[in-house]
C-alpha cells in the first residue's frame, strides 16, 4: 500500500491511497489539472482511481471532485449530509457511507469514522489492505474512543495539528473565527494533536504520524511538531513512533511501497 499527501492545509487537500486492489482519492480539494498532474509524477494514471472519496462539503476539501467524477467517471463516495451539501448533478455517480458502515473494495476494507466538525456529516476513514491499516482523520475539534480505536491497528496515522493555541489568539483572525477553529466543531490544536496520538499510543505498537491541515497563520510545521514531540515524552510515549512529519501545504509526501491497481467491484457489508 502507498499513501500519497499530495497538499494539507487551508488552500486545499488531497491524499491518494494506491494498492493492488484499487487506487483511491481522499478528498480533491486542489485544481483538477493539479491532482492529474501529481497523480501523473506518482505513475499513477487518472483511469487508474475507482473512487473519490469526500470527508466533508468545505471548499478545500472539494475543489475539483465533481469535475474529475465527471470527466473520468469515477463515483464519489460521502455520507448523505455531504452529498447533499455537494449537490452532485446528473451523470455523476455517487455512493452514500454512513459512519460505522464499512465498505469493501475488493479485498481492501474501508471505514468511515464519524468526526466533530462543523460540516453537514463528515468523516474520517480507516483502511485496510494485506493486513495493513492507515487512518485520517482532519477537520475536527474533538476526538472521541472510536476515532482511537480506528487508530489503534494502524500504521500511519493523519491527524489533524491544526494550531498553536498562542499563536491562533495573537494571529489577524477575527474573534468570530478564532472561536469557530478553537471550538469542538473546528480543528485540533497541537497541543491535543499530541494527546490524541498519545492516547493511541497506549497500545504500546509503534507506527508513523503524519500531522495534517496546519494553519498558515497560526502554526509552522516547527511549532507543530515540537509541541507534539513534547506531548508525547510527557507520556512517554514518544519512542511508539518511528517519525512524525508536518505535511507541507503543497509539496507531495509519500509512505509505503509503490503498488499498481486493477478494477474491482464496489460494495458495502
Amino acid at each position: 500500500m502507498q499513501v500519497a499527501a499530495l497538499a494539507s492545509g487551508s488552500t486545499g487537500n488531497a491524499t491518494v491511497i494506491s494498492t493492488p486492489e484499487g487506487t483511491l482519492l481522499y478528498d480533491a480539494g486542489l485544481p483538477q489539472r493539479t491532482i492529474v498532474a501529481q497523480c501523473k509524477s506518482l505513475g499513477i494514471a487518472m483511469t487508474e482511481i475507482r473512487a473519490v472519496f469526500v470527508s466533508h462539503e468545505h471548499t478545500d476539501h472539494i475543489t475539483s471532485a465533481v469535475s474529475l467524477a465527471r470527466r473520468y467517471q469515477i463515483p464519489i463516495i460521502a455520507t448523505a449530509g455531504t452529498l447533499r451539501a455537494l449537490k452532485i448533478p446528473a451523470g455523476v455517480e455517487s455512493l452514500v457511507i454512513s459512519a460505522g458502515q464499512r465498505l469493501q473494495f475488493g479485498a481492501l476494507s474501508i471505514l468511515p469514522i464519524g468526526v466533530s466538525h462543523d460540516a453537514q456529516e463528515p468523516v474520517g476513514m480507516s483502511l485496510t489492505y494485506g493486513g495493513r491499516t492507515i487512518t485520517i482523520a482532519t477537520d475536527l475539534g474533538d476526538w472521541d474512543d472510536a476515532l482511537v480505536a480506528a487508530c489503534r491497528d494502524a500504521e500511519l496515522v493523519v491527524i489533524e495539528s491544526n494550531h498553536e493555541r498562542e499563536h491562533l489568539m495573537q494571529c489577524g483572525y477575527s474573534a468570530t473565527l478564532k472561536q469557530r477553529i478553537a471550538s469542538r466543531t473546528g480543528h485540533l490544536d497541537n497541543v491535543q494533536a499530541g494527546t490524541f496520538l498519545a492516547t493511541v499510543a497506549a497500545d504500546g505498537k509503534s507506527r508513523t504520524a503524519w500531522l495534517a491541515h496546519l494553519s498558515q497563520e497560526a502554526n509552522t510545521a516547527t511549532v507543530a511538531v515540537r509541541s507534539v514531540t513534547a506531548v508525547l515524552k510527557f507520556h512517554k510515549c514518544d519512542t511508539k513512533y518511528r517519525s512524525i512529519i508536518a505535511l507541507p501545504r503543497q509539496k507531495t509526501i509519500v509512505w509505503g511501497p509503490p503498488q499498481r491497481s486493477q478494477q474491482l467491484e464496489l460494495w458495502i457489508e
